[in-house]
């Protein structure tokens, strides 16, 4: 790599670290979200995060976000259960396509 590159590399390596151990968490949690919830909604679960106190869950379509956000209190004792931080509300968004962005969103 030339030298007048390196400069702008050289400070990549700590933030992808950041972004990849970020990446790592949230799936973890989008998977122990699946497990706590029954097989047919498990499999619409796009994606899960934190937010402080507060639970995102996103969903692949409209249809199944009335289910997750009644199985709110089974996910929230399902990750207290785990040792995770208490949550305090859930939240969840309809993600288009499974991309992670929300159209909307239904709080508990």
């Amino acid at each position: 790599m030339p030298d007048s590159l390196k400069h702008l590399f050289s400070g990549l390596a700590p933030s992808l670290e950041r972004l990849a151990k970020a990446a790592s968490e949230a799936d973890r949690l989008a998977q122990r979200i699946r497990a706590a919830l029954p097989p047919e909604v498990a499999g619409q679960v796009v994606a899960a995060t934190r937010r402080g106190d507060e639970l995102v869950v996103v969903v692949s379509s409209a249809a199944w976000s009335a289910q997750v956000r009644y199985a709110g209190r089974a996910l929230r004792e399902a990750l207290a259960a785990d040792g995770e931080p208490e949550v305090k509300r859930v939240r969840v968004r309809v993600g288009g396509g499974g991309t992670g962005q929300g159209t909307g969103d239904r709080g508990q």
